[in-house]
């Protein structure tokens, strides 16, 4: 085989692996412009797509995805869903039981929104002795300048008197169990110490029973030589007295909704 036939063959069989070359190229090129369409349509918001294509399996002419099969879930949007899953997960676990109840029974928000019966509001007010015990006599005279009259239940009241209507804004006690003052026999009596106290329910004129029932203590330790103490058995300071002011008028306010209901 001479030199000319030679340099023929390579000639072509350099051609045919040119083609060649530039054919597998050509298709490896293809083949990643397709998976690279695949990912950006995969990753575009759920009824969204970067560009047009044919519709896929399972829809309807209009775009509709049919309930046989859904569109493809990407990998970004199942990591998405898992983590929600998982945070799900925790807060219900991190919950006490309490709050699952709660959650999950709705008579309790019909029992919340029953209005409760009110009771009325207690207010008491102590004036103690701070050296001998009160005498009767003296008792007796302390309470008619105070304008507290003995009454029913033998304890004092101090009497709130209008045309035929009488109502008692608030009583006075012996400290003494039962609480009774023996009025036939005040001469031989003596007590260490005196309770008044008031039951409002909610009126307009019980922001002047309190006052009244204050003055009327402060004015007793003073004819007794006395000492006015709040229902804890210490002393009667500014501070409790507006937090008392405070209780009243909340009361108040309280029976209102309720007639309002």
């Amino acid at each position: 085989m001479d030199a000319n036939t030679i340099r023929l063959i390579l000639i072509v069989v350099g051609a045919l692996l040119i083609l060649a070359l530039f054919l597998w190229e050509r298709s490896r090129r293809a083949g990643e412009a397709d998976e690279d369409d695949d990912y950006e349509e995969a990753d575009a918001p759920y009824g969204l797509s970067s560009g047009k294509r044919e519709p896929r399996l399972g829809q309807s002419g209009h775009g509709r995805v049919s309930d046989e099969e859904g569109p493809k879930e990407s990998v970004r949007a199942r990591r998405a869903r898992s983590r929600a899953a998982e945070s799900d997960r925790a807060e219900h676990d991190s919950k006490p039981e309490s709050e699952w109840t709660s959650e999950s029974d709705p008579d309790d928000d019909l029992d919340a929104g029953m209005p409760a019966e009110l009771e009325p509001l207690l207010i008491q007010l102590s004036v103690s002795s701070r050296r001998e015990p009160f005498v009767g006599l003296d008792l007796m005279d302390a309470a008619e300048a105070c304008g507290l009259r003995p009454g029913r239940m033998d304890i004092f009241h101090c009497l709130d008197e209008f045309d035929d209507d009488t109502r008692i804004y608030f009583s006075m006690a012996n400290m003494v169990k039962p609480g009774t003052f023996p009025f036939e026999t005040m001469d031989d009596f003596t007590t260490p110490g005196l309770m008044l106290f008031a039951q409002l329910d909610g009126r307009p004129e019980d922001i002047t029973i309190l006052e009244e029932m204050i003055a009327t203590a402060r004015k007793l330790a003073a004819e007794l030589d006395g000492e006015v103490l709040d229902e804890t058995r210490r002393p009667l300071t500014v501070r409790k007295e507006e937090e008392l002011r405070l209780a009243v008028l909340d009361n108040e306010r309280r029976w209102a909704r309720t007639a309002d209901r």
